[in-house]
């Protein structure tokens, strides 16, 4: 991983720009490249890159290239991302195979593999300021890259990396899905929301959880909780969940209420963890917390019932050594339902 920072103060991921979500855009001809090339630029062009648009341009294109001439079934995400109050430009693409088991040498400079110039991969590690990608021979590749206007990433204090992606089902504009997290130093607290049903108003419930963990972060997940619950009277409702890491502490505290799976890698050790029913806004007759451990180099995978509950980690040999947005995407890429909106967040220790 090619890690420039990433982690900031309050952090958000959404695929909106243009006032609109944007959905993954399928990649196998070169008219698919120049849309998502557009699509990265008007992105940028929108937080004001400036010169730096050409890097999104060039990340955007090689990106958007590699799936056409190596991959099947490949797609690309564009999207705004903001970190420390700042805004960015992040690109994912997944693709179904036929993937590498040489991805460390295919990243330098100068290596082809279809009769080109190569630098591709090297290319959009360089102008990257944050890449990283993961790859299994005959299972498929996730790309991703982060790029900030002036070159520069938000500070980071080096405790923890983050990143999710959400997809809206298909015919809508909006996800009823949302994701967020704080972090103060050696201490994050991250939030999975999904609105009941679909479309604007499962948009506005997750997004008043959204607000009202913005509202209560420093109180224990327990009490952010019950201040979503609160918060959310009078809309549709939404399944929520709440995880709070301590780092210093060793310690994982998950609060949860509804359908949001979440899913902790420890090492080899695969660990569930537990919510409680109900409706938040409506119905929620027990917020407990549930304690776990966390190292240093724990993942741990949230994601709302737009994805399969089966998904593991146990197929995906090595992926806790890579930025968790990876897995996010896997996740997304190979277990998403397809008939309701989907979201997937992704933190690890830095």
């Amino acid at each position: 991983m090619r890690d420039g920072g990433d982690v900031g103060v309050v952090s958000t991921g959404q695929g909106i720009f243009g006032g609109r979500l944007q959905p993954g855009l399928a990649v196998a001809t070169d008219a698919d490249v120049a849309d998502v090339r557009r699509l990265a630029v008007s992105a940028a062009r929108e937080l004001a890159f400036g010169p730096g648009e050409e890097r999104v341009a060039i990340v955007a294109t090689e990106m958007a290239t590699n799936l056409v001439k190596y991959a099947e079934d490949g797609r690309v995400m564009v999207r705004v991302v903001e970190w420390a109050e700042r805004r960015g430009v992040e690109l994912v693409a997944m693709d179904r195979g036929p993937g590498m088991d040489d991805a460390r040498v295919r990243m330098a400079d100068g290596y082809s593999s279809g009769g080109t110039l190569g630098g591709g991969l090297g290319a959009m590690a360089r102008l990257s300021n944050l890449f990283d990608l993961y790859s299994r021979a005959g299972g498929g590749t996730v790309v991703m890259s982060r790029l900030w206007p002036d070159g520069a990433p938000p500070s980071n204090d080096r405790q923890f990396l983050a990143g999710g992606v959400a997809e809206a089902i298909p015919g809508e504009t909006v996800s009823g899905d949302a994701w967020a997290v704080e972090q103060r130093g050696p201490r994050l607290v991250a939030l999975v929301a999904d609105g009941l049903g679909h479309g604007p108003d499962a948009a506005a419930a997750a997004e008043a959880a959204v607000d009202a963990l913005r509202r209560h972060h420093r109180a224990p997940a327990e009490e952010v909780v019950a201040a979503i619950h609160a918060g959310l009277r009078g809309t549709r409702g939404a399944a929520v969940a709440i995880a709070e890491i301590d780092r210093d502490l060793g310690r994982l505290r998950y609060c949860g209420v509804g359908n949001i799976t979440a899913r902790l890698l420890r090492g080899s050790r695969y660990v569930p963890l537990m919510s409680h029913f109900g409706i938040a806004g409506y119905e929620a007759r027990r917020i407990q917390v549930f304690e776990y451990e966390w190292t240093d180099r724990a993942m741990l995978l949230m994601h709302s019932d737009g994805l399969s509950a089966t998904w593991s980690f146990d197929s995906y040999p090595g992926i806790d050594g890579h930025h968790p947005l990876l897995a996010a995407a896997t996740a997304l890429r190979d277990a998403a339902r397809r008939r309701d909106d989907a979201t997937v967040l992704g933190i690890r220790g830095a």
